[in-house]
């Protein structure tokens, strides 16, 4: 069965309405520490992404890689 636009905006509200109900009812404490479980998940992938991008890399230089590119932000 295929959704419509409609339904599939229904459920991304839906989505999105759970999330915010979640965050909010987060401790200041829990909030902080997602944050950097955020940060952490972002590294992760960025890392995977280097190593894809430049197999030759050793962990090292992937590394030197991604502190180059946090301190574009």
């Amino acid at each position: 069965m295929q959704m419509t636009s409609e339904q599939i905006m229904q459920e991304a509200k839906a989505c999105y309405d759970t999330k915010v109900a979640q965050a909010r009812s987060m401790t200041l404490a829990e909030k902080f520490l997602a944050g950097a479980d955020l940060f952490e998940e972002a590294c992760r992938w960025t890392m995977m992404g280097i190593r894809n991008q430049f197999p030759d890399l050793n962990v090292e230089e992937q590394r030197a890689e991604l502190r180059r590119r946090l301190e574009m932000i």
